[in-house]
């Protein structure tokens, strides 16, 4: 049976996953770090190989210069930071990849051979960050299949296991750095076919566990202060990473426990520090009003009531803080769930991938599809062939799709005067989505067609034209800041000359989960360009046929 695998690529943690003889999701363990999980973080010791892991984790506290964390928050992102180690340059996505590589390695000392995979990513994620994600796959050496959201892996390893009739549920979903709240239908036909698709989505890409533990750092460091008369500013680094290695535990232990003592020696003394949930619950408050924030306005948006949700999934490592599970049974009683929050994603990742092969190895052998499928020695095979690489076991859900998370759509003129974004795909449209228009040139003898790309995440399909962030000169315009609208691309159709003013163009936008293709054709002489968008904020193909090469010897088990 051919294998596939699902990869929780966390702000924090990450977890890969794959299908056992039965069809049901296995963690492949992590042995080095003796549990399910790989810590996301990554070691550069002077000399050796990078480290990936909880001794990266650890080292963070003494060789705080030397360990990148939560790049989940800034890949994809323009104002990404850029490492340096002996001389060479890592931004978020070659991290991410490490971590991947991690995963990949650590898999095939157990006996897997990770290749093919879907890997997860929050369902706010945009265009560039999904690109992004799906480019450290690459680096890594993996086939993407898909990356997926992770509310939607998360439904479906809940609902392969639980549910015979129609259910709506929402996922809340809070990891170390990220959070999602999305909703989902999950039906059942006459045929006793199963599908799960996505109604809406929110959240906020740069709000998780971390925050959380910022607030808690904080009040150790004060309460530090108070014994000793000295303020955070003037604390030594030394002592700074002391107090700072306490805090996951304290979160840890207070989820469990009213109070828990911790005890800090620095210069000789020690120092005995007490730490309540009832305080860290009030020093929170605010971000958990902040979650719960987006779940109202989902809940408004969608014209729903908490009483039309059936099951409420807690998602993600950070919902185990009684804070969480207090706030969302507040609001939906008797109906939360909290199950594998950790493992929750990577397990509904190795369902995804497992369908998704399917369906492409269906597609193949009616025809459908032109990709070429290989067997385990890389060779091409036939569509008699095929079948027998279907995954078996795995039709406990027929179908699941996510939704485009932004509006996408070409700058035109509107008249001779207005430059602007005329939207074909919208936010909340179903991945993967295809969407044409025909335009039609300005003037005489024009050389060539610009097809400006634009992401934005309005939702208004009557009015579909925004305002862009530049004109057609390039320079700066206003657009509503909360429209997020950002020039992603261009795509340009060269015309021959003497072309006539208001020759049509027919432009196409097909979107998937990993990427945006936008076509354009002269609909008089069948002239056409396509092309796959490629933000500035991921890397050329050239970049990423380089990356690959850089990355292809590194291992991540240096010497500490």
């Amino acid at each position: 049976m051919a294998k596939v695998y699902g990869i929780d690529l966390g702000t924090t943690y990450s977890t890969i996953s794959t299908l056992d003889d039965n069809g049901m999701p296995l963690i492949i363990e992590n042995h080095v770090d003796s549990g399910p999980l790989l810590a996301s973080a990554v070691y550069f010791p002077v000399g050796s190989e990078p480290v990936v892991g909880k001794d990266a984790k650890e080292k963070a506290i003494v060789e705080p210069d030397r360990v990148v964390q939560f790049v989940k928050r800034q890949i994809g992102k323009p104002d990404a930071q850029v490492w340096e180690f002996e001389g060479k340059q890592y931004d978020p996505i070659y991290i991410s990849s490490l971590i991947l590589k991690r995963m990949k390695e650590y898999a095939a000392e157990q006996g897997h051979e990770v290749k093919d995979v879907i890997i997860t990513c929050p369902a706010y994620f945009g265009m560039d960050e999904r690109a992004a994600t799906k480019q450290a796959g690459i680096i890594a050496g993996l086939n993407v299949l898909s990356i997926i959201n992770e509310p939607t892996a998360a439904a479906l390893n809940y609902c392969s296991r639980e549910y015979k009739e129609n259910r709506k549920i929402m996922v809340y979903d809070l990891g170390g750095g990220t959070f999602d709240v999305t909703l989902l239908d999950y039906n059942i036909d006459d045929n006793k076919k199963t599908s799960i698709d996505v109604i809406d989505s929110g959240g906020d890409d740069r709000l998780g566990g971390i925050d959380w533990d910022s607030q808690l750092d904080d009040h150790l460091c004060e309460l530090y202060s108070n014994e000793n008369g000295i303020s955070k500013d003037e604390m030594e680094t030394e002592l700074r990473q002391k107090i700072l290695s306490q805090v996951e535990d304290v979160k840890k232990v207070i989820s469990n426990i009213p109070n828990r003592s911790v005890t800090i020696s620095h210069a000789g003394d020690s120092t005995r520090l007490e730490v309540t949930r009832i305080k860290f619950e009030e020093l929170t408050k605010h971000l958990v009003d902040r979650t719960m924030t987006f779940v109202h306005e989902l809940l408004e948006k969608n014209n729903l009531s908490a009483e039309k949700i059936d099951i409420v999934l807690l998602v993600g490592g950070s919902t185990r803080m009684p804070m969480i599970k207090s706030a969302i049974e507040g609001l939906f009683q008797g109906k939360v769930r909290v199950e594998d929050p950790d493992l929750a994603v990577a397990k509904g990742a190795a369902l995804a991938a497992a369908i998704e092969w399917n369906k492409q190895i269906e597609e193949f052998i009616d025809g459908q599809s032109d990709k070429i499928i290989q067997n385990d020695e890389g060779k091409p095979i036939t569509k008699e062939e095929a079948s027998g690489l279907k995954i078996k076991n795995v039709e406990t859900i027929n179908t699941f799709s996510d939704m485009l998370s932004r509006s996408f759509g070409p700058a035109v003129f509107v008249d001779n005067q207005k430059y602007m974004i005329d939207n074909l795909l919208f936010v909340g449209d179903k991945s993967p989505s295809e969407a044409r228009e025909t335009y039609y040139t300005m003037a005489d003898n024009q050389p060539v067609v610009d097809i400006c790309v634009f992401e934005n995440v309005a939702e208004d399909r009557t009015n579909k034209h925004v305002t862009p962030s530049l004109d057609e000169n390039q320079v700066e315009q206003y657009t509503d800041p909360a429209l997020k609208v950002k020039n992603i691309g261009k795509v340009t159709l060269s015309l021959q000359p003497n072309t006539p003013k208001d020759t049509p163009i027919e432009v196409v936008f097909k979107c998937s989960s990993i990427g945006l293709e936008v076509s354009a054709t002269n609909l008089q002489t069948k002239e056409t360009v396509s092309s796959v968008i490629i933000s500035e904020n991921t890397k050329t193909l050239e970049e990423l046929d380089e990356a690959v090469k850089r990355f292809a010897s590194v291992r991540t088990k240096g010497q500490i």
